[in-house]
């Protein structure tokens, strides 16, 4: 698991914008992902996890397109 700091740089309609603590990367999230208050200059601390549930439903669903288009 890695972990990311970085603060809202700015909120527009729907999408958030979180520049990191490097200074040279930006996120862009729906805003609904923020917690609730979450404001500009806000600091937070973002969690990277890998998911294999997902990316064995994913595999399984592209297997099931791949077979119906030969099929």
């Amino acid at each position: 698991m890695k972990t990311l700091i970085g603060s809202v740089d700015r909120i527009t309609g729907t999408t958030a914008y979180i520049m990191l603590n490097d200074d040279a990367h930006v996120l862009q999230i729906p805003a609904e992902l923020l917690p609730d208050g979450a404001a500009e200059g806000m600091a937070y601390t973002i969690t990277i996890e890998r998911n294999g549930a997902e990316e064995r439903r994913l595999r399984d669903d592209i297997a099931a397109l791949r077979k119906a288009l030969k099929d």
